[in-house]
């Protein structure tokens, strides 16, 4: 059971939170692209695939610890921007490397339509009770 409501945006920019059935994720979160989060090179803002990422990666982390009382939040982030982004759709998924005591850390990758990958992201974080 998803923590937010699902097929619904969620904040400022708005993300979507899906529920996936294809056995290689159980959550995915979409942007579609809107020309005014644009850098001024003409491709979308890389602080936008990293929001969404951050939003996948917290997500599937707290959907995790949540149910056991606990908050999560990132300590550490790290992106590879792989190509530009000009239009579409694109997914975010997400997964757990490791939950441990006081730390998790977590894998991302955003794709576009054809699977593409746009980019990958680890993160660490912190568990608190």
């Amino acid at each position: 059971m998803a923590l937010l409501e699902v097929d619904k945006p969620h904040g400022p920019l708005p993300f979507v939170l899906r529920e996936v059935h294809d056995g290689s994720a159980q959550w995915e979160w979409e942007y579609t692209v809107d020309r005014a989060h644009f850098n001024p090179h003409g491709v979308l803002h890389g602080g936008v695939v990293m929001s969404l990422l951050d939003t996948a990666m917290g997500h599937l982390v707290s959907e995790a610890v949540v149910p056991q009382g606990r908050i999560n939040t990132a300590a550490q982030f790290n992106i590879h921007f792989l190509l530009p982004i000009r239009d579409g759709t694109i997914r975010a998924r997400a997964s757990v490397v490791k939950i441990g005591k006081r730390t998790a850390v977590v894998e991302g990758r955003a794709l576009d339509e054809t699977n593409a990958v746009l980019a990958i992201a680890t993160a660490t974080h912190l568990l608190l009770p």
